[in-house]
């Protein structure tokens, strides 16, 4: 595993043990919006202030996505981590091949990669965690069309 995501894993890991004493109110400015992700569901797990790093934000969701949900082809405006709770997620990177993650299996998508990704079950949910930091107020996820 790269420096990078061994970094954020602990800092999500420690934010989660910490954030459970001092946790802001979520908020989901940095998000997209529910009329955006048709089908998915982010529940904002942990919002919060880095110590040490001011403007930025740790974000901690639990997504779940509807049997056959799909989000379109988007970046994140910083590095990204999915940790796959249950269900098999699809990936795709613009010009590679799609992969599948299954539960227990993490991904690293680094800022700027543009990718989709998916429910592969049409009968089931897929639900995974993803923790990002951010700046204060910077949408992590950008569109593209």
């Amino acid at each position: 595993m790269a420096l990078g995501a061994i970094f954020l894993t602990a800092l999500c890991a420690s934010t989660c043990y910490t954030a459970a004493i001092a946790q802001e109110k979520p908020s989901g400015k940095e998000l997209p919006q529910q009329s955006e992700i048709s089908g998915i569901t982010p529940q904002v797990l942990v919002r919060t202030e880095v110590p040490g790093a001011p403007g930025k934000i740790e974000i901690i969701t639990r997504t779940t996505y509807r049997p056959g949900a799909e989000l379109r082809r988007h970046y994140h405006t910083s590095q990204i981590v999915f940790y796959i709770l249950e269900g098999a997620m699809g990936v795709q990177e613009d010009g590679r091949e799609p992969v599948t993650l299954k539960p227990g299996d993490t991904l690293l998508i680094k800022p700027g990669t543009v990718h989709r990704h998916w429910n592969m079950s049409r009968t089931a949910p897929r639900i995974f965690t993803e923790c990002v930091l951010v700046d204060e107020g910077q949408r992590s996820a950008v569109f593209v069309e």
